[in-house]
Order: C-alpha cells, then structure tokens, then sequence
C-alpha cells in the first residue's frame, strides 16, 4: 500500500495513533493541515511527524508508506486506518482544542467544518469500507498489544517495540494537541447529553459505546 489514510473524527486519537505507528513499527507520517502540531518540533519527534515541504508537499522516507492524516470526509477510496473515540469524549475534547469560542452545543450539533461525529462516521464507513483498518481509541489506550497486531496484519509489517512514550510525558511538552485525561461527564449536562443522544444515538449504539 503506497498511501493509506490515517483518518478520524477531530480529538479521536489521530495523534495516538501515529505516536504508535512511529515508535512500534518505525513509521513516519505526514498530515494534509500544514504545521499540523502547531511547529511543535519536540512534539514532531514523539509523534514522528513529517512536515509540508516549502513546495507544499509530505516527503516521506524511503520504504515509508505515505501515511496521511485527515479529519475530512472521504474523497477517494485509498486505504484508511480509521480511530473511532466515543463521541462524547471527542466532542469534549474538541471543545478544550478549540478554547472554548463555540459553546459544546455547538460542536455537539456539528455548528463547525467537521460536522457532527455521526455524520463523520456515516461518511467513512470504516466497518465495511474496503482496505480499511477500524480502531477504537479506548482499544488503543486499553488493549495496546491487541491493537499492534491489528496494525502489523493490516500495514504488513513487523512491530520493532510494543512501547509508546507516556501520555503525561507527551502532553508535558504540548498540552493543546495532547491533553491530560479528563472526563466528558464533568462537562455534559442533561441536556447536553440529551441532545448529543438525538443527533448521536443510533450510530453510538452501532459502534459499540453504552449510553
């Protein structure tokens, strides 16, 4: 596979996901937003970032796969690896990223360029797409070994290490793109979770994640 998508909804584990790729199997990859990590060059070196060229272009290593992240819908069907987080956490997370200027309802209800969380998943498809690779987040945060050899039969290659630096130690030299733990129930309401379940329900119950 010469290109694969590294795609999620935003705050889904993207960053994770290429720390892993990085330090376990010795992938780079690169991102279609420019300064992705901000110009963090210390965070780069953790989640082994390849940055845009001044030509506008990702120059990967040779035997690199082009691995390329994006937040977008689909606009082709090149292979994907796609990190699914509960929708609630992601749209917590995405509120703390973007500081709070749009309320949580706001992001829950999609009032942004990514749109709402189940409408992302409705347009990837990840669970029947072709070449695509579904990982849950909590699976990468909670069953590491299994999500590895997931990643090693899907990319075709062999896990160099099974260890992936401390999120503490990450967030420690970035904090905005990696983000201490912290719970979505200290921030959603009744009728916050209310209406995250109206625009949200039905695929939270497709993918798995209790009420």
């Amino acid at each position: 596979m010469d290109m694969i998508w590294l795609a999620s909804y935003p705050r889904s584990g993207n960053t994770f996901l290429r720390t892993i790729l990085w330090h376990c199997f010795g992938l780079r990859s690169g991102s279609i937003y420019a300064r992705d990590l901000g110009g963090n060059q210390e965070l780069e070196k953790y989640v082994g970032h390849v940055e845009h060229s001044p030509g506008g272009r990702v120059l990967f290593p040779p035997n690199n796969p082009a691995l390329v992240k994006t937040h977008e819908y689909p606009v082709n069907a090149k292979p994907a690896i796609y990190v699914v987080r509960d929708g609630r956490a992601a749209s917590v997370s995405l509120w703390n990223f973007y500081n709070r200027s749009a309320s949580l309802l706001e992001i829950i209800e999609g009032q942004h360029r990514f749109g709402t969380w189940a409408n992302h998943l409705a347009a990837w498809k990840p669970w029947e797409r072709k070449d695509t690779l579904l990982l849950e987040y909590e699976e990468l945060r909670g069953n590491l070994p299994l999500a590895l050899e997931k990643l090693s039969k899907f990319l075709q290659r062999d896990i160099v290490s099974r260890q992936v630096p401390d999120r503490g130690e990450i967030a420690g030299v970035d904090g905005r793109w990696v983000r201490n733990k912290s719970d979505w129930r200290d921030a959603f309401t009744d009728e916050l979770l209310q209406r995250f379940d109206e625009i949200n329900g039905e695929m939270m119950k497709q993918m798995g994640y209790e009420p």
